[in-house]
């Protein structure tokens, strides 16, 4: 923040600008891969959100659960986080042992995704077993959109200073 003060504030609009642009396009995109890859898009979909200004940018997915979307869960997180650069890694382990509710609030969740497809709602409590088991496969989102967006964003910024 100290450099850029330095620089003109026609540069720092500038800046800006390409800030609010890479949020917005990481948070179109993210939304874009949840969409894609889920079968139900509520809740996570208008959980994610851009935010910028001052020479800062942000995209987050505010919903609870959203990390575990991402990154997995149980042995396939562990599979999945292992293959992210160490930042993304750092970040996903603060999520590890970390639980979302109680069994008893993801089986009636469960229940309900059950009636929401038409499945026989007995369904319910042998795939929140396997979960607990086995885990959830990774369907990242924001990491995807974020490494397609940074090079544009990067471009944009040496753009400005040239």
């Amino acid at each position: 923040m100290a450099k850029f003060k330095s620089y003109s504030v026609e540069a720092q609009i500038q800046i800006d600008g390409a800030l609010e642009e890479w949020a917005n396009a990481v948070s179109r995109d993210a939304k874009m891969l949840v969409s894609a890859n889920s079968s139900n898009n509520g809740a996570l979909l208008n959980s994610i959100h851009p935010d910028h200004g001052n020479g800062y940018a942000s995209v987050t997915a505010s919903i609870k659960y959203a990390a575990y979307i991402e990154f997995g869960t149980r042995k396939y997180a562990a599979s999945y986080v292992g293959s992210l650069p160490a930042d993304w890694s750092s970040y996903a382990n603060t999520f590890k042992g970390k639980a979302g509710g109680s069994f008893k609030d993801m089986l009636l969740n469960i229940m309900q995704w059950c009636k929401d497809k038409g499945i026989d709602q007995k369904a319910a409590y042998p795939i929140a077993r396997s979960i607990l088991i086995n885990g959830i496969r990774p369907r990242p989102f924001l990491y995807p959109s974020v490494n397609k967006n940074l090079p544009l964003l990067m471009q944009d910024i040496k753009a400005i200073f040239k």
